[in-house]
């Protein structure tokens, strides 16, 4: 069956709920039998779990400092969202909420800035020190050097590469420190037996000269399951809510819930290993309903 993934704390559908990468959204997604997707952000004096590089979000501007100036203890302390309900986790904290619960899949958002040897040791040394949590997490978005890297000193951890359409490498790849790998030099780097998974984005429906394109289509998974990768992957909505982003992109399949779901539906037909959504409780329901 299809694994649930929670998109960095978010879940639109519960009007009260926590705010985005709090420790108590992933706590309690983590509760109710759901993976979590979180980014790993470096602070002063080691690693927090915030998909953001600075205070002006959660802080309204109040403080702008980047987490780089920001000790953990002094980030913990911080309360934020509308009724400041919240409070950043460090990387740690969220390990062992991974660890204390029962879901058997994570996705580690290792962004393409971070993938430097001296932020990768730490990185892992606070998953060593974690070991109940190692195999139920994937690390994702790993460069091709990178995986080489993470290999050698933790060959146990299960690591995928970022896979997208040719047009969206062509736009994006910049935007994310050229992270995106086609599907076709995914084949290739199977070869090398550095990844377990393909995470696949599908940014958007435009394709070249005003064309149209899909990216979550048989043939796409048919390749990559044939050579032995697991497939996980985001749905429309995450392109469909921060338009712009990163150049424009805003995936037409998220215009309306209705047309969203009628998309997701339609991807989850194709029996993709996990999903990373917004909207967990619907895409569960969704599955359930199909088996």
């Amino acid at each position: 069956m299809t694994l649930v993934l929670t998109h960095r704390g978010l879940e639109p559908s519960k009007k009260e709920f926590y705010p985005e990468s709090s420790y108590e959204a992933f706590s309690n997604q983590l509760s109710r039998g759901f993976g979590i997707e979180f980014d790993p952000a470096f602070c002063k004096d080691g690693i927090i779990t915030i998909h953001d590089k600075n205070l002006s979000k959660i802080t309204n501007n109040l403080d702008t400092r980047d987490f780089s100036e920001v000790s953990i203890e002094e980030l913990k302390q911080l309360r934020y969202g509308k009724e400041k309900t919240g409070r950043i986790a460090s990387f740690s904290e969220v390990l062992k909420l991974i660890s204390d619960n029962a879901s058997s899949l994570n996705a580690l958002h290792l962004k393409g800035i971070n993938q430097t040897h001296e932020k990768i040791d730490v990185l892992l040394s606070e998953i060593k020190n974690n070991p109940d949590c190692i195999n139920k997490i994937i690390i994702f978005d790993v460069k091709p050097e990178t995986a080489r890297y993470i290999k050698s000193k933790m060959p146990q951890i299960k690591l995928a590469l970022s896979v997208a359409h040719e047009y969206d490498i062509e736009r994006y790849n910049n935007a994310v420190s050229e992270t995106l790998i086609s599907a076709e030099d995914a084949i290739k780097y199977k070869e090398e037996n550095l990844y377990e998974w393909a995470w696949l984005d599908e940014w958007d429906t435009k394709d070249r000269n005003n064309g149209e394109k899909k990216f979550y289509t048989e043939e796409v998974f048919n390749m990559l399951k044939n050579v032995g990768y697991k497939i996980a992957l985001v749905t429309p909505e995450l392109h469909g809510t921060s338009p712009g982003l990163l150049g424009g992109e805003s995936h037409k399949d998220a215009q309306t819930k209705e047309k969203l779901f009628e998309r997701i539906k339609e991807i989850l037909s194709l029996n993709p290993d996990a999903v990373c959504t917004d909207w967990p409780e619907e895409v569960k329901a969704m599955i359930e309903t199909n088996n």
